[in-house]
């Protein structure tokens, strides 16, 4: 059964992703927030429907058109053939195939981003990323020396 979300909560302190578990951006960003600390809220809209009214709120706040969101690529139409779609075609789309949001949208506080590549949703989430950037196979060891001082880390049991 498919749950339908309200209004978009905008929290400065809790990031928002909507994404596509049928989607390798979408997956591998999931992956990047669930080794963090903070609270974020993951919708996928392989299981949540996200409402006409909140695709056009995303759009509106990216200062993009709703077909904008979409990855044509993913379509199964001559891309030409869309030049005519509207707001509702679009919308249409985008509820009978989550697929077409390959890339996904961050919401914190204000600040909304369509996640391009999965590593952003870090920079974006403002985490600290040490370590992120170096890895090994540039031919340099990775700095694992702590970067934290007097801090007490607490294991999380799942």
């Amino acid at each position: 059964m498919m749950k339908d979300m309200g209004i978009i909560a905008r929290d400065d302190r809790q990031l928002t992703l909507i994404y596509s578990s049928n989607t390798r951006v979408g997956t591998h960003t999931l992956s990047y927030l669930t080794g963090i600390e903070k609270k974020y809220l993951a919708i996928d809209l392989a299981k949540t429907k996200v409402s006409d009214t909140q695709w056009a709120e995303i759009a509106d706040a990216l200062g993009v058109k709703i077909g904008d969101l979409v990855d044509k690529r993913q379509l199964e139409i001559d891309v030409e053939s869309t030049s005519e779609f509207d707001s509702n075609d679009w919308l249409k789309i985008i509820q009978k195939n989550d697929s077409v949001i390959s890339k996904p949208i961050a919401i914190i506080g204000n600040r909304t981003k369509q996640i391009d590549n999965p590593p952003e949703i870090m920079e974006f989430f403002e985490v600290d990323s040490a370590g992120l950037e170096q890895s090994p196979s540039n031919g340099k060891d990775p700095d694992i020396e702590r970067t934290t001082n007097n801090e007490n880390f607490i294991e999380k049991n799942d």
